[in-house]
Parts: structure tokens; sequence; C-alpha cells
């Protein structure tokens, strides 16, 4: 999943522009509800999903042998301004070579469809991008499968992605009703934002990225590993994670992972200060905390201040209810 959150955030980075129109030969597309169809249950979309996925979380399917993906992420504002957010140079730097764009009305509303490529870690995946909503929501349904193509997935997530129903007025769970796990956000000052697959994100000001001079956000990701993890594994999890940051760090910081009890879960803390291409000073913080056979990454960046920070982050963490 890490894919489908990296590609979200570079994108929601780039520059805001001015609201256009849809391409006036746009197709269009009227999809009819069915038995057929399967509700993403913290949005009001419906989609008919290809044979073998499942569910993996309340906004994301998965077909676990093709490691394949169908996952959804609400968007801010205009549909039509978004897709002017998601250019080429955009879809680049988020590692996507774009091959085609189609523009679609799809029960009246407003979307776009991308298919490409992208190429992570020395990986080629095929992605379809499907932008669909109206003048104040909008929401990306991203679908993935790896090259070479088995059996005409690509078609299938493509033909899926289509299929969707977008409806204002359809009823939706709250976010927090779509994870296993609770959180008290009181005392913290974060804000829930729409979560990315198994990620849940807070920020300073409900905004992703966050609009403040702090910027602070922190995200909590669920794994399930299937394994008992050793102490020592445990550790190298806590410090692998921390490394993958393009940071310069302060020659005072200890990168070294420090043990770490809710009362209810134990694991491995670590945070440092460290300075970015743009020479800002950033906050790291990096918790992880381990339940049988999954864990818990939670993931704290902030430009403000340390300690004010390093307490919200900690109240987030201690609040975790299974």
């Amino acid at each position: 999943m890490n894919r489908i959150i990296l590609v979200i955030l570079f994108i929601l980075t780039s520059l805001a522009v001015v609201c256009q129109g849809i391409n006036s030969k746009a197709i269009e597309i009227t999809n009819i509800d069915s038995k057929e169809y399967t509700a993403f249950e913290t949005t009001k979309l419906k989609i008919k999903l290809p044979q073998g996925f499942t569910r993996r979380n309340a906004t994301t399917y998965e077909h676990t042998l093709a490691q394949s993906y169908i996952s959804v992420q609400e968007l801010d504002g205009d549909v039509n301004r978004n897709f002017y957010t998601f250019d080429k140079k955009s879809m680049f730097q988020a590692g996507i070579v774009v091959k085609k764009e189609t523009f679609f009305k799809i029960n009246g509303f407003d979307a776009m469809m991308i298919d490409g490529d992208q190429y992570i870690n020395e990986k080629e995946l095929a992605v379809s991008i499907l932008i669909i909503g109206n003048c104040s929501q909008t929401y990306l349904v991203m679908g993935s499968t790896p090259k070479p193509i088995q059996n005409n997935l690509n078609i299938e997530i493509t033909n899926s992605l289509l299929s969707i129903i977008f409806d204002p007025k359809m009823e939706s769970k709250p976010i927090s009703e779509s994870f296993t796990y609770k959180v008290n956000l009181e005392g913290t000052g974060l804000i829930e934002c729409p979560p990315m697959g198994d990620t849940r994100t807070f920020t300073d000001d409900g905004n992703i990225p966050s609009k403040t001079d702090d910027m602070t956000s922190v995200t909590i990701h669920e794994t399930h590993n299937g394994l008992q993890l050793t102490e020592e594994q445990k550790k190298d999890i806590c410090m692998h994670r921390i490394k993958l940051y393009p940071l310069t760090w302060d020659e005072n910081s200890k990168l070294e992972p420090q043990k770490y009890s809710t009362g209810k879960l134990s694991g491995y803390e670590i945070y440092a200060n460290g300075v970015s291409k743009f020479l800002k000073t950033e906050f790291i913080y990096q918790l992880v905390l381990f339940d049988k056979d999954r864990y818990f990454v939670i993931t704290g960046i902030s430009y403000g201040d340390e300690k004010k920070c390093l307490d919200a982050f900690r109240k987030l963490a201690n609040s975790i209810e299974l």
C-alpha cells in the first residue's frame, strides 16, 4: 500500500490551478445500481469489483495472489480544478508515466481517467486512476497491477473503475468506524483527514498537506505480518523506517530506538531533528507499537515546536484502543 500513499502525498503538493470546464467531447456513461455493486463504505461511491478482489479495509480492495489493488481517496474541492492538478508533470514526479487521458461523464458527473505505468523499487506497475466528483467533492480511485500483466487484469481494473457510481446523497460511515482500533484526539490539536488505504492521517488543520506554518501531521499505519518478532527485529523495523527520510540529521540527535509502552501496547520510539533539501529543520517522530501478529507505525512530522509536537504525538499513540 505504500505506493498508493506515495502517489497521493506527492500529487497533493502540486500547485493549485484555476477551475476549468471538462472537455466537451467527454464520453458519456450511464451506470445502474445492482446487487453486483460494492460500496466504499466511508465514501459516496459504489463499484463493480473484478473477480478475485476482496475487502482489505473500508477504502481498499485487493487481489492477494495477483498483488493488485483498487483504492479510493477523497480530495478537497471542485472536481474540474482537481483534474488539472493531476497533470503529466505531477504524475511523473510521483513515478507515473501517463500514457492516456480520457474525459467522461458518468451518470452526469465529470470524470477523468488516467492510464499509465508506475515505477517503484525497480518494479513496474500498470495503473489506472479515475477522478470523479462535483463542485464540492472529489474522489480519486486508483487501480494497479504488476507487469507483466496476467489474464488482462489491467483491462478488468479499468472497466471496474468505469463502473463507478457517485451519489452525493449516499449515506456513508464515519472514518473512525472503518478501522479495528479507535483513537482520542482530545488535547492533541489534531484533526483526522480522509484515510489512505490502511493509513489514518491527522494534521493540525484537517488538510493534506497542512496549510499552516508548522505543517504538523501524523499518520498511523496498521500492518499484519503474521509472525512473532524478536526484540531485535522490532527495533530494526523502527530504525529502517526513520532512515528512509531524505534529511541530514542533527549531530546531537541519537537515532537509537528506545522502549515505549502505552500501557496496553509496547514497542520502540525514536525522534530527531533533521534538515531537508529546502534547508528547513523538521522534527521527525517514529513509534512502532506491537500487538500479537500486527503492529502500528505512528509517524509524526512538523516544522513547529519539538516539545509541543512530541506531547501531541504521544497523546495520540497512548489513546489507541483495540
